[in-house]
């Protein structure tokens, strides 16, 4: 009787677990993306309370990996996916699109940067905030870790990448600090006056300025008009089969019109359609 009585409690708490389990939707990927997803999860989840959106921020490319592995329902990417990476059993969506800012201290007195000061800066030629108008401080560079869609699609806009041997790999100068995070660059930025360096658009807040490229300030107008011309795709992916009934409901749910307004009231430029 007591095995019986054992034997049923272990199958009461595996079916809880796979209950569990089932209710649960994973969103893996660009650390970017994830900022305004974790607030579209949160809306979701107030209609939907038996549903948990668990969002990851760990960088686009892992979280093509997640996606592929299938430790991940949903992949997101802030740069492009290409054909090597996903085949045709998967679908890549865009649900916004964003600018990437350079970003400083709110204390340095430079209000904008031009492509060939971006380029010295980040190839290590320029070193000197007073070579660009600013303060006689040397400049501290910070860029982001090697997988994120940020330095990759920053890098592409800059052209600051080489070939080698058939690849495209980075050129910026290997001196610059490197981080994991938006929220990394955002923080290190805050505390450090000579700090410079890139983000979401949609990252940005009152701890540090962002500035103007090229004399076209990194607007929400500017971003959907062109003129700011540093911007990128936020984009998910999934595969075409397989899905679970509650990651198919909330991929419904990121391409509604509630989600495409709570995408533009905080600061991104919803995918139209």
């Amino acid at each position: 009787m007591l095995t019986k009585a054992t034997t049923l409690c272990v199958l009461c708490t595996t079916l809880a677990f796979s209950a569990q389990a089932n209710d649960t939707v994973t969103v893996a990927g660009s650390t970017s993306v994830s900022h305004v997803m974790d607030i579209l999860a949160e809306h979701y989840s107030v209609k939907h309370p038996d549903t948990k959106i668990n969002v990851q921020g760990i960088s686009s490319s892992a979280g093509i990996v997640a996606l592929q592995t299938g430790t991940a329902d949903i992949g997101m990417s802030s740069r492009i996916i290409n054909s090597t990476e996903l085949d045709q059993n998967y679908t890549i969506t865009p649900i916004a699109h964003d600018g990437i800012a350079l970003v400083v201290n709110p204390n340095n007195p430079v209000n904008n940067i031009t492509r060939l000061e971006v380029d010295n800066i980040y190839h290590g030629v320029t070193k000197n905030w007073q070579q660009v108008g600013g303060n006689n401080n040397p400049i501290a560079v910070v860029s982001r870790e090697n997988a994120s869609g940020s330095r990759f699609s920053f890098e592409h806009f800059m052209k600051l990448t080489k070939d080698i041997a058939g690849f495209t790999v980075s050129d910026i100068n290997p001196e610059v600090l490197v981080v994991s995070t938006n929220g990394m660059v955002k923080s290190l930025i805050a505390r450090n006056q000579q700090a410079i360096g890139y983000l979401s658009f949609g990252s940005v807040d009152s701890s540090i300025k962002p500035l103007s490229y090229n004399g076209v300030s990194p607007s929400i107008k500017n971003i959907r008009s062109g003129e700011y011309k540093m911007a990128r795709p936020f984009l998910i992916m999934y595969k075409k089969q397989g899905l679970s009934a509650n990651t198919k409901q909330f991929i419904q749910f990121l391409n509604s019109d509630d989600a495409k307004k709570i995408i533009n009231d905080n600061g991104y430029i919803a995918e139209q359609s």
